[in-house]
């Protein structure tokens, strides 16, 4: 056996033997999760609010309730600014030291940690705009998530729009379309399945954010509720619920089962883990559908 074929040898073991201690990491860590969650794991743990049983624990049905909503709210507040701004950059903005500037700064939001955007929430939509959000509450926990999850969507955008093949807009630009009229109707489109990919991954991202909400959202053991209510705390004496309530999630449930182990049993949280995973994965699938659909067309 000759150098050459002695070195592709040595690099593909490698490369198997990477891959198998992965995959055996993570099934180790799923088995142990779902191991010591399946004492506590149920149907009725599932879908009954925390509020149902005394003290902390019991169950998680308000925490997947609010988890689902901060993550798809915040996605709905992140969408329009990402795909805008990455309309703008790919198919308006000149290079200079703006444009250069603004994707230099969302470079910088996309790397920042967590905890960083979540003492930001905390001392902003918390403290400052407490009169507004009312502070610990569904909208702060909403708006800190969409900060940190627009880089995600927006470079998902952007490359999608870039992706979009020059022929096509050209051939629009032709039959006497205007730049937006080709943008709205031929090079959108065309990025569509991106664009989901991007939204997509942006939820499962929010999903499974813990600092960011801990700091921002609060904890409630009630499913949210939509109705109005007095209080003298916010502008205009109104309460807007939940946007304006405390609301559970489930990386807080995880936080607390660890923090409480004398309120909060352990299999709780790791009950509580594994149906944030499960979860996460059903959004990956959705992701990969997606893509695969986008591929066959």
């Amino acid at each position: 056996m000759n150098s050459r074929n002695m070195h592709d040898a040595f690099f593909k073991y490698i490369s198997y033997i990477s891959a198998v201690l992965t995959i055996v990491i993570l099934v180790s860590i799923l088995g142990t999760i779902t191991l010591k969650a399946l004492p506590s794991l149920n149907l009725d743990f599932i879908i009954t609010p925390e509020a149902d049983f005394k003290g902390f624990g019991g169950a998680i049905g308000n925490a997947i309730v609010g988890t689902v909503l901060l993550s798809l709210f915040s996605t709905m507040l992140a969408a329009p600014l990402a795909v805008g701004t990455a309309v703008y950059l790919a198919k308006y903005a000149k290079d200079g030291f703006v444009t250069r500037s603004l994707s230099f700064l969302l470079d910088v939001m996309s790397g920042t940690p967590s905890i960083v955007l979540g003492i930001f929430g905390l001392m902003i939509l918390v403290m400052y705009m407490r009169h507004i959000t009312g502070g610990f509450s569904f909208i702060s926990g909403s708006i800190a998530l969409a900060i940190l999850i627009l880089p995600v969507i927006e470079r998902a955008s952007e490359e999608a729009i870039n992706r979009v093949p020059q022929d096509i807009e050209d051939a629009s630009y032709a039959l006497g379309a205007t730049k937006w009229e080709t943008i709205k109707l031929v090079t959108l489109p065309y990025a569509l399945a991106g664009i989901m990919t991007g939204i997509v991954l942006s939820i499962g991202r929010a999903a499974e954010e813990s600092a960011v909400v801990i700091l921002t959202a609060g904890y409630s053991q009630f499913f949210p509720e939509f109705k109005f209510g007095a209080s003298e705390k916010l502008i205009f004496g109104i309460k807007l619920y939940p946007f304006q309530d405390l609301v559970a999630a489930l990386p807080i449930t995880v936080y607390h089962s660890f923090l409480f182990p004398h309120l909060v049993s352990v299999s709780e949280g790791f009950a509580a883990a594994f149906v944030l995973i499960v979860i996460v994965m059903i959004i990956n699938a959705v992701t990969r559908l997606i893509v695969w659909r986008r591929r066959i067309g």
